[in-house]
């Protein structure tokens, strides 16, 4: 209600109150109109800045959460990538300044450095491919494998006069070109014994059949020490020369060992019989690159687009009966 009195606007709010009584009451207030519009207005600012003050806490609301969910997408994908053996495409979290998640970056920077050391003991192509099978390895197994043994002709002279550390680099080098022939051929990698690398065909994923992927991994060798030779050349290095040994058969194969020491490798005459092959390059000519001999098992498979010779039958020791050598030509 507007009324003015003595030239003073005013305004009444009133209100009817019939519980009191057999006459209603009538209950109200008087203020001045110019008052009002002060009270108005006041009302009027603070909704707005109550609108402000939700937008703004909507908007640090989102902010926040992306600041959140950002390191936990790529804590996420890192352990993803890792579940999948790319442990380089992991890479390291970054420190946070919310403690819960700084602790989580730092205990993931924990589990990479493990994963990477790991990673160093044991061939990365073998973990990858174990962590793809869907059971579990526990237990070994007998498998008709095709084994490879390496060896470097002449390696005493060659290390004599060298530091430690030459040695140590031309080891890196030579396993590193050998180490990509076996992966690209679907080959595992055992272990390095020395200047000698074993590997092996049909484990952990069986093959139909393992003697011409291992051939071929072996003359794929010959190539690449080939042009590795040229580059030692050039740079003053003796030429690298390897005796490559080839056997097919029986083997067990699996997690062999101890409680705390366990190692995923081949054992079996299969395997002894392969290096005594890879010896008896000692007496083959060792002019060329690479002398790859192979056994009549291994022979007997491989294409007829892979020419080989028969260098003799040998007594080798471990064994009643001769092993049949055939040299593979490159």
């Amino acid at each position: 209600i507007y009324s003015t009195l003595d030239g003073q606007d005013y305004v009444g709010f009133f209100r009817r109150i019939y519980r009191y009584g057999g006459a209603p009451w009538t209950i109200g207030v008087w203020f001045e109109a110019a008052d009002v519009g002060l009270y108005r207005e006041r009302l009027i600012t603070a909704a707005w800045a109550g609108v402000g003050i939700i937008l703004l806490a909507l908007i640090m609301a989102v902010l926040a959460s992306r600041a959140i969910a950002r390191p936990i997408r790529r804590t996420a994908t890192a352990v993803s990538a890792v579940g999948d053996g790319d442990i380089s495409a992991a890479g390291f979290m970054p420190p946070s300044r919310i403690t819960e998640l700084n602790g989580l970056a730092n205990s993931f920077n924990a589990m990479h450095s493990a994963v990477k050391m790991f990673e160093t003991y044991v061939p990365r192509s073998l973990v990858r491919r174990l962590m793809a099978r869907d059971e579990t390895l526990v237990a070994s197994s007998e498998r008709q494998l095709t084994v490879m043994f390496t060896d470097i002709v002449g390696f005493t002279t060659m290390a004599e006069g060298r530091s430690a550390t030459e040695v140590a680099d031309m080891f890196y080098e030579h396993f590193q070109i050998l180490g990509a022939c076996v992966e690209e051929h679907g080959g595992t990698i055992d272990k390095y014994i020395g200047d000698a690398l074993m590997a092996f065909w049909g484990a952990p994923e069986e093959m139909d059949e393992t003697s011409t992927p291992a051939c071929y991994c072996a003359m794929a060798m010959v190539d690449a020490l080939e042009r590795d030779n040229h580059r030692r050349r050039g740079e003053g290095l003796p030429e690298v020369r390897v005796q490559i040994g080839i056997h097919t058969g029986p083997a067990l194969v699996g997690n062999i060992g101890a409680a705390g020491r366990v190692n995923y490798t081949i054992i079996g005459d299969t395997v002894n019989t392969c290096q005594r092959i890879e010896n008896l390059g000692r007496e083959i000519d060792n002019s060329k690159t690479a002398t790859i001999l192979i056994s009549d098992t291994v022979a007997k498979h491989i294409p007829s687009s892979m020419p080989y010779m028969h260098v003799g039958s040998f007594t080798v020791k471990g064994r009643d009966e001769n092993v049949e050598a055939y040299r593979l030509m490159t």
